[in-house]
């Protein structure tokens, strides 16, 4: 097997093993075995374990960015890119349920890798920042520091949502979908009136 399909061979094997039981349980004895190649193997390819970690951290979060910058490409305006996303953002979480649950704990550390993820999640937040200053120029300006703040409570709030919902069973994406634009519209209603108020 020539060389890159056997490293995407391995973070495929890798991602659940980092999901069951975080970086410092995961077991490279396990993930070689379960990938079918050699201990050595591994550390030739990635150098270590946290080489590994944070190669499947980049692949599963370029993964999640080059979905949502996708979805944002649809017709019909503000509205419909809107949903696209975050029906992208949650097809993604329901599709890759390991890969998010990592991306997710290293939000919430303070380890090393955790800065990649937080570099990634500040990536996510200025796309919904400049989604949302686009989708509101015509009917008024919000100050910088609102639409930024406004963006993190947004992504913050999704991915809040996302962990609730894979705890539950039987709720449909769709529904999930729909509740989570209305909250992201309800958001962007209360930064314009704040803004419109006389000071």
């Amino acid at each position: 097997m020539p060389r890159p399909e056997r490293e995407q061979l391995i973070l495929d094997v890798a991602g659940p093993v980092f999901a069951r039981g975080g970086y410092h349980e995961a077991s490279m004895d396990e993930i070689a075995k379960v990938a079918e190649v050699s201990k050595p193997m591994l550390y030739a390819y990635f150098g270590s374990k946290e080489g590994l970690y944070v190669a499947y951290i980049d692949r599963t979060g370029r993964e999640l960015l080059d979905r949502l910058v996708r979805a944002g490409r649809v017709d019909g305006g503000a509205p419909a890119r809107l949903r696209a996303r975050i029906d992208e953002f949650l097809a993604f979480v329901e599709e890759y349920r390991e890969g998010w649950t990592v991306l997710f704990r290293e939000a919430c550390s303070s380890s090393p890798v955790a800065r990649e993820v937080a570099a990634l999640r500040e990536q996510i937040a200025d796309a919904v920042r400049r989604m949302i200053e686009a989708a509101v120029a015509a009917q008024s300006e919000l100050p910088g520091a609102a639409s930024d703040a406004l963006a993190h409570a947004i992504v913050g709030a999704g991915e809040s949502l996302a962990n609730w919902w894979l705890e539950q069973r039987g709720v449909a994406r769709e529904d999930v979908v729909a509740w989570y634009v209305n909250l992201v519209r309800a958001s962007v209603a209360g930064a314009l009136r704040t803004a419109r108020r006389p000071r």
